[in-house]
């Protein structure tokens, strides 16, 4: 146990998975080796196989897995999993399956928050990945779900994550929640949590960068959840920048998307009509992996 947490502290870690056995058993390992030890690990598993339930059972047995009864996505997922943690913890650390961390990530996150609630009224602290420019901590605007340390606290007096997003968005929807009660987020640069596998691929449309997923159901939950949050919270600005970027996206994808681009950009207008009628819930019509 490392010697940065108060004597009665307790930690756990919450992972989502879906159908990544191979990635969530390196992660696994990554979590058993922490340098500041975990008092719970928690799995939930949103696959449809029974790979997920064999390998954890048979090879982390210490491992609390959450089987959910259908895919509820990140969204229902991290809200199962953080209900499961906030019962005997002080902290969670939520994880996605597909990153890989040093022994000392925890420790370090758990240090960053420390001396930061010294003077600062910190809810969440985030780990880096390989190419953060700064190497004091810095502010950071939205806490999402990979490599960060929540504070229990924090998380009982603001309420569960929404399950009703599905899959992108919930986390930017309780980063603002956090941020309405006075709660403050931080980049904590010793900390490292590197991306294993990357959910976009880079495209350019008059020199400016564009992201584009590989499925097209994702870039409907992604435009309709940031679009419902935002009109939720009265971010109107962001919400501007989004419809902005969304214009982009629907140009470069028209001119140079491959053969799915057509459905791409069907996901695209779908999301957007959805998120401003407040049209939330699991979508089957644009995939569910």
């Amino acid at each position: 146990m490392c010697g940065l947490r108060m004597a009665n502290d307790r930690i756990a870690a919450v992972i989502v998975t879906y159908n990544n056995t191979s990635m969530l058993r390196n992660l696994l390992s990554d979590c058993a080796g922490q340098t500041c030890r975990l008092n719970q690990m928690i799995v939930v598993d949103n696959s449809e196989t029974t790979a997920t339930i064999t390998m954890v059972s048979t090879e982390f047995t210490l491992v609390q897995l959450i089987r959910m009864p259908q895919n509820s996505g990140s969204a229902g997922g991290y809200r199962a999993g953080i209900e499961a943690a906030l019962q005997e913890n002080d902290f969670v650390w939520t994880l996605d399956d597909d990153v890989s961390m040093p022994p000392d990530s925890l420790e370090r996150l758990l240090e960053g928050m420390q001396t930061l609630a010294r003077t600062e009224k910190v809810g969440a602290v985030r780990s880096v990945g390989r190419m953060h420019p700064f190497v004091e901590p810095t502010e950071l605007e939205i806490a999402p779900w990979r490599g960060t340390l929540w504070r229990t606290d924090v998380m009982k007096q603001v309420g569960l994550p929404r399950a009703d997003y599905f899959l992108y968005g919930e986390d930017l929807e309780y980063s603002l929640r956090l941020r309405s009660h006075g709660y403050r987020f931080y980049w904590i640069p010793s900390s490292k949590c590197i991306e294993v596998r990357q959910g976009k691929t880079k495209g350019s449309l008059l020199g400016v960068n564009v992201g584009v997923y590989q499925s097209a159901f994702r870039f409907y939950y992604a435009f309709r959840n940031e679009i419902s949050i935002y009109l939720e919270y009265h971010a109107y600005s962001r919400l501007c920048r989004l419809l902005a970027y969304s214009l982009k996206v629907f140009v470069y994808l028209l001119f140079f998307g491959k053969k799915d681009r057509f459905e791409k950009l069907n996901a695209v207008l779908a999301g957007l009509r959805d998120g401003m009628r407040g049209k939330l819930g699991k979508n089957g019509h644009h995939g569910t992996d």
